[in-house]
């Protein structure tokens, strides 16, 4: 199978094009392109051919391919390899086993999945998505040590997430502090960072990333619709395979130097820009104690400063505090 050929249609969405513009294009004989239209097929791509319009791509296989993903992505470190699997308990899961392998092995890893049998979310909750319907990844990162990677991570893919969307359609995305990408303040997307010490002070970190696509209404418990959407379901078309290979670009962009972690100013002010929290009054739990106040800011490391009902101010790690109103469910 020939990706450059299938990426050719899926970025024209479903408007013919000429072979011999197509073949110009990608550099390609008319022969080859010939035979790169026919192992479409053969691989369940429909291609409509009109004799005078030329071809179109009329439906595309259901899953994520790995040939498509990687095929000539503008990365440095992530999605150097990916792999696409059909069903696993947990991307992040498969992630840490490749952890384990190393890090020749494992840094800048991606995993899709389409149907996860476990998949989790913050605080131990579950990532719900019918298979097909979903962006459901997991990429690996080494890190030269062990420090503030989680919550600078988080706020990194959240942004990358939310550029990768409004790369692919017409809408503007924010995200709701720390975890939640949003669209009209219901979350179409959610990150889940886990970090680990790995040998030589150094550590291994997973990115974990679900984006909802092409679910409906029905696939999410009644309570949570009013606080969940899918990107179909606020009116974006969207090809799953162009979204995925946007969000490994943007995510190789924002979250990762040569070696390590980048943190990146412009990073920060554009997560303050989309970040949705920020000028709200919400109640926010650590431990057992509830706080309640205005957000005013985001600080260095992704915490959230709240300005309490006395006047004074306090902040909020990311990964010790939670908000338990002002938002909605933190789930799929």
């Amino acid at each position: 199978m020939e990706p450059r050929v299938s990426l050719a249609f899926r970025r024209r969405q479903d408007r013919p094009v000429p072979p011999t513009e197509l073949a110009a294009a990608l550099e390609l004989s008319p022969r080859q392109l010939a035979e790169a239209v026919h192992d479409l097929s053969e691989a369940g791509f429909v291609i409509e051919a009109h004799p005078m319009l030329g071809w179109r791509l009329v439906r595309a296989p259901p899953s994520l391919l790995a040939e498509e993903l990687a095929c000539e992505l503008a990365v440095n470190r992530i999605g150097r390899r990916v792999v696409c699997l059909e069903t696993t308990t947990s991307t992040n899961d498969l992630a840490w086993e490749a952890v384990a392998k190393g890090r020749n092995l494992s840094d800048g890893l991606a995993i899709f999945a389409e149907h996860q049998t476990e998949g989790r979310g913050r605080r131990g909750t579950r990532w719900l998505a019918p298979a097909h319907t979903a962006i459901l990844c997991s990429v690996v990162l080494w890190a030269p040590r062990a420090g503030s990677e989680a919550g600078i991570l988080t706020r990194a893919a959240a942004v990358a997430a939310a550029e990768a969307i409004e790369r692919e359609v017409d809408l503007a995305v924010g995200i709701k502090w720390p975890n939640d990408v949003v669209i009209d303040d219901r979350k179409v997307g959610g990150i889940l960072v886990e970090v680990r010490p790995a040998a030589k002070g150094a550590a291994a970190v997973v990115i974990g990333i679900g984006l909802n696509v092409f679910q409906r209404a029905e696939a999410f418990p009644r309570d949570m619709r009013p606080h969940v959407a899918s990107l179909a379901m606020v009116g974006a078309e969207v090809d799953r395979t162009l979204l995925a290979r946007s969000l490994l670009e943007r995510l190789d962009r924002v979250c990762c130097g040569a070696e390590g972690v980048r943190e990146d100013e412009a990073i920060r002010r554009e997560a303050a820009k989309r970040c949705c929290t920020v000028g709200r009054r919400i109640a926010l739990a650590e431990g057992d104690t509830i706080y309640q106040g205005e957000v005013v800011d985001l600080d260095p490391d992704y915490g959230l400063i709240l300005r309490l009902e006395d006047g004074g101010q306090r902040r909020f790690g990311a990964l010790t505090s939670h908000v338990v109103s002002g938002e909605g469910p933190d789930a799929g």
